[in-house]
């Protein structure tokens, strides 16, 4: 019993794949060859004009060094506008921590950088607070 179960199996691949193939062949689309699609530029033609160099003339070398451009004189770190809640002063004992913004007649605060707090101080969350250790 197991030799015709066994035949009949190898006879019934090797039929699905004969009839597989065979379908496959006909079925398959001819792949256009890159010719087909481009076409060829006649003999001694070129599709696109080839660069010519521009000329340049050589440059000379320097002799010397070139020197360095001189510092710039950089410009001091400007104070906030005062808030609504800045106190009015003439100087900057009124302010505590705090610099006497005189363009304003009011107290820098909140601070925004330490140009706005006095030596010692630093500024923390628009509040010029000691700094430790000092």
């Amino acid at each position: 019993m197991k030799r015709p179960a066994a035949l009949f199996l190898a006879v019934s691949i090797a039929l699905i794949a004969f009839a597989c193939k065979k379908n496959g062949d006909s079925e398959t689309p001819a792949v256009p060859s890159a010719n087909a699609q481009y076409p060829q530029y006649p003999p001694g033609t070129q599709p696109y004009p080839t660069a010519q160099p521009y000329p340049t003339a050589p440059q000379p070398y320097p002799t010397a060094p070139q020197p360095y451009p001189p510092p710039t004189a950089t410009a001091a770190p400007t104070m906030v506008v005062p808030g609504p809640m800045a106190l009015p002063c003439q100087n900057d004992s009124t302010c505590g921590t705090h610099h006497c913004n005189v363009q304003y007649q009011k107290c820098a605060f909140p601070c925004q950088s330490e140009a706005d707090c006095v030596t010692g101080a630093h500024c923390m969350m628009g509040v010029c607070a000691p700094k430790m250790g000092q």
